[in-house]
């Protein structure tokens, strides 16, 4: 299977990674159908991760609500513990950018990547990104599957603070979350997340 992993080129990376063995490829087939349905609901990954303080919410592309699985040029609504962040009202906002399943013998496949985006829901300045880190970075979510061992994972790439084009209380708050993510908090986070996906 080829790379769903975007290249890194600039700014900071990591790598979260969780892992389980079965017994049986039968027991793995079945908890991969598990993982994936958890990674494919979206608004539920703050009970995956155990936080009401972060909290995700999929709208549709035209900002909308969206109770289903995720589609590629969805949005996803990201409520985060500290300052708000005043170009995303609120919020931090990502959009999906790929949706990849595969499938063959003895192995199975999903992932989703994600990249900082503009606020869909505000009327101006709507190309401001609205995230903490630019649009240079995306997050790769993927749960996989060979044989009797099944992963979780999530790659980040190419991570720089947003602090172009954004006001200055944005870029105060961005280049304070993002050094918070960069110096560990978003990575276990998301260790919480991939090991979730796969209790």
């Amino acid at each position: 299977m080829k790379s769903v992993i975007p290249t890194q080129r600039e700014g900071t990376s990591y790598d979260t990674v969780s892992e389980e063995s079965f017994s049986t490829e039968k027991q793995a087939k079945a908890q991969f159908q598990i993982s994936k349905q958890r990674l494919l609901a979206v608004n539920h990954w703050h009970e995956v991760i155990g936080s009401d303080n972060l909290k995700f919410k999929l709208l549709d592309a035209r900002a909308e609500p969206a109770d289903r699985l995720p589609m590629v040029g969805d949005y996803i609504k990201i409520e985060i513990p500290g300052p708000t962040n005043t170009s995303g009202e609120g919020y931090d906002w990502v959009i999906i950018e790929d949706i990849v399943e595969d499938e063959r013998v003895h192995e199975e496949f999903i992932s989703i990547t994600i990249r900082p985006s503009a606020n869909p829901q505000k009327k101006t300045r709507k190309e401001e990104t609205a995230h903490f880190f630019d649009d240079t970075a995306t997050n790769t979510f993927i749960v996989k599957r060979k044989e009797m061992k099944l992963k979780a994972e999530v790659h980040g790439r190419n991570e720089k603070p947003n602090i172009e084009g954004v006001g200055l209380i944005d870029k105060i708050r961005n280049t304070f979350v993002a050094f918070g993510g960069i110096l560990g908090a978003s990575k276990l986070q998301w260790k919480s997340l991939t090991d979730g996906l796969l209790v």
